[in-house]
């Protein structure tokens, strides 16, 4: 279908900050850049959907969606390595 050329599944936001590098190609390398790109509409990208468009975020703002999205990530639980058989 040519209206899904360049489309990408939506992934789940669940310990997003420690996925980074970001996108499908890993050009965005902190959430921050994540922010900033959404932030400025996804400028300059081929296959660009019409309803991607700017939006304004105040820095307060930006830095209260950054904190809410660390709330998404839980602890990394401990890794116990198993006993090999020599």
């Amino acid at each position: 279908m040519q209206a899904l050329k360049g489309a990408f599944k939506t992934p789940t936001l669940r310990n997003v900050v420690r996925t980074a590098p970001y996108m499908h190609n890993g050009e965005l390398k902190t959430m921050e850049d994540v922010i900033d790109h959404y932030i400025d509409g996804g400028k300059g990208k081929p296959n660009l959907s019409p309803d991607m468009k700017p939006v304004k975020l105040s820095k307060q703002e930006k830095a209260d969606l950054i904190e809410f999205l660390n709330t998404l990530s839980e602890e990394e639980p401990p890794v116990t390595f198993p006993i090999l058989p020599n």
